[in-house]
């Protein structure tokens, strides 16, 4: 069930008074995947106890599974938001949990500034883009002629965007081309 959270996180030394819950907005995703590995590591490292929570790509489930956490008396939420194309759900999470850290998928401004305990850790979607394009363009001067593969003077490319509806994902794919 989507509902359940996967066992993580309490280890036999811990040292802090910390309860975090930790959801992500899928676990199938292979990012995700690389970036809950890492985020495990650090807290097991930090003696702090933990629960990660897999929404299954489900908006209404995730913030389900952020209420039963404050209810269940988590004191940090660091949350990556199931949808960011509108700040909508993470202004849901905002009002229910007052304080959360947010990773990853960024969203409208606003909901950061609705909570002063609210914070956003992630990249500068535009500036991603820019430096994507420009280390992709410095490959191809210096690369011209083994890159044109047929010879005709036109490099032709695949753009891969990302999450359709991801507005991080416009952005680098749209100041990554420019």
């Amino acid at each position: 069930s989507a509902s359940k959270p996967e066992d993580s996180g309490t280890s036999a030394s811990q040292t802090s008074d910390l309860k975090v819950g930790v959801f992500y907005y899928n676990f199938a995703d292979a990012y995700i995947t690389t970036v809950r590995t890492a985020m495990d590591k650090q807290l097991d490292e930090l003696g702090v106890q933990y629960q990660n929570f897999d929404a299954q790509n489900n908006q209404g489930e995730q913030l389900n599974q952020v209420n039963t956490a404050i209810s269940d008396g988590y004191n940090l939420l660091v949350v990556n938001v199931v949808e960011n194309a509108s700040p909508d759900a993470a202004q849901n999470i905002t009002d229910a949990a007052k304080a959360v850290v947010f990773f990853n998928r960024d969203f409208d401004v606003s909901v950061l500034e609705s909570y002063e305990e609210t914070a956003f850790v992630g990249t500068d979607p535009a500036e991603a883009g820019h430096m994507q394009g420009k280390a992709a363009g410095e490959y191809l001067v210096k690369n011209y002629d083994k890159v044109d593969l047929n010879g005709d003077g036109k490099i032709s490319y695949v753009m891969f965007k990302g999450q359709e509806g991801n507005p991080e994902a416009d952005y680098r794919t749209q100041y990554g081309v420019e």
